[in-house]
């Protein structure tokens, strides 16, 4: 009998103990739950950024802040415009402000600091000076009813009201951090007629600069109040942007593109080096050649998410005194 009643009162604790952890769960107070998909309570539904070239998506870095409370996890790429949630978030109610940036990569190191209840500072560190990603700065979040309404967030609004009983539906904004530049290339009409040109491989180069940081002023009501870059790498730098054979026509073709930090520089020591085939119209290769262009004048005049499409037009110049062998060394101009 005394076993029995001992059996009773250890399952009556046990009971007690359940009870008290399923209150503190109700409570926000005690479960700290992994937010993974697809049974995510937060998820990501749609990212929206102004025109900068094709879209460009990836992991997005999230930091949401609560009255001295700080998570940050992500929202992983999961391909095409999905993304599963990580993040850990207490059970409950509660309002957080939300932070964040796309695309996020391996050795990218980001902070929130500054954080009021009217926007916070966020630091990004270790972008690479010119890229072929888009990286862009989350500045408006819009809590949706369902996973299909894709309206875009208004600039200047973090705050999301997140009920762990319930799916939270999230759009983002993003704004730009870089500036785009698109090539487009063409061969001189009267020079076609006596030479072919293949473009083999395009590169930008920086002698000195690999790595940037980027100190971001949030602020409610207005998105993005300041931006500061500075220099942070300073190794040579050399991104391909082309590494198809391309062919040119007198026609002008889009043929690769890029994307950069806007410091002067930067601009000042970027260079373009693109190494090309000559052929006569016989189809024989006559040479390798290696063209390099300096971009400081055309871009000396591009702000922060601006797009510039710069023409290279390859001819010889003064082409009706050339001798046969200057033919074989066009001269590749950017306008």
């Amino acid at each position: 009998m005394k076993q029995i009643q001992t059996i009773l009162i250890i399952a009556a604790i046990m009971l007690l103990t359940a009870c008290s952890q399923d209150a503190g769960d109700a409570l926000g107070q005690e479960k700290e739950t992994t937010v993974e998909e697809p049974h995510a309570s937060l998820r990501m539904v749609h990212a929206n950024r102004s025109a900068l070239g094709v879209a460009d998506y990836g992991d997005i870095k999230v930091f949401l802040s609560r009255s001295g409370e700080l998570v940050e996890g992500l929202f992983k790429h999961t391909g095409n415009d999905t993304w599963s949630t990580q993040l850990k978030l207490k059970s409950g109610q509660r309002t957080y402000d939300l932070y964040g940036y796309m695309p996020h990569s391996e050795g990218i190191v980001s902070s929130l600091s500054d954080i009021t209840s009217d926007g916070a500072v966020l630091h990004i560190n270790a972008l690479d000076a010119i890229s072929s990603r888009d990286y862009c700065i989350v500045t408006g979040v819009r809590q949706t009813e369902n996973a299909s309404d894709e309206t875009v967030a208004e600039r200047g609004v973090f705050s999301f009201d997140y009920d762990s009983n319930r799916q939270n539906y999230l759009n983002l904004l993003f704004d730009h951090l870089y500036g785009r530049v698109v090539f487009l290339i063409k061969i001189g009409e009267d020079y076609s007629a006596l030479r072919s040109i293949k473009i083999k491989n395009m590169q930008m180069q920086l002698t000195s600069i690999s790595k940037v940081s980027v100190d971001a002023t949030l602020k409610k009501g207005e998105g993005i109040q300041s931006k500061t870059y500075s220099i942070t790498g300073t190794d040579a730098k050399a991104l391909d942007i082309r590494t198809e054979d391309l062919t040119l026509t007198t026609t002008p073709t889009e043929a690769c593109s890029f994307q950069l930090a806007i410091l002067p520089a930067i601009i000042n020591q970027l260079k373009l080096v693109t190494t090309y085939e000559v052929y006569d119209k016989a189809g024989h290769k006559i040479a390798e050649r290696t063209a390099t262009n300096n971009l400081v004048v055309p871009l000396d005049i591009m702000s922060v998410g601006d797009e510039m499409t710069l023409t290279i037009t390859v001819d010889p110049t003064y082409l009706y005194v050339l001798a046969d062998p200057d033919l074989d060394n066009p001269t590749f101009t950017v306008e």
